[in-house]
């Protein structure tokens, strides 16, 4: 597979997320009328594309009729030689950019 195709309401926040699962921004580029950008990590390659006034997803969870994407897996056993170790380090990493949201956030609230 070359690459998956994920599109997003809000790319930078999609970027930040890949990064911290260890993803690299490769590029960034526009597709004629929106963002988008090329990551690469785990052994593959995403390529996001921000979606203007995106609609509500469907919820792929609960309907049992639902079909189309549901979900990517990656395969880590070239990437990480202690899984636990990196999944702390990962948990870790969210929890430290959650905070700074919450931070970023409450300081636009102040303004």
């Amino acid at each position: 597979m070359h690459h998956a195709s994920i599109r997003t309401a809000n790319i930078h926040r999609a970027i930040a997320f890949y990064q911290l699962l260890g993803f690299t921004l490769e590029e960034r580029f526009t597709t004629g009328y929106t963002l988008a950008c090329w990551l690469t990590g785990l052994n593959g390659r995403i390529e996001l594309i921000q979606i203007p006034q995106p609609k509500p997803a469907p919820d792929a969870f609960s309907d049992q009729h639902y079909v189309g994407y549901y979900h990517l897996s990656f395969d880590l056993t070239e990437n990480v030689s202690n899984l636990p170790e990196w999944l702390e380090k990962l948990t870790n990493n969210f929890q430290q950019a959650h905070q700074e949201d919450a931070t970023t956030d409450d300081r636009r609230s102040c303004l």
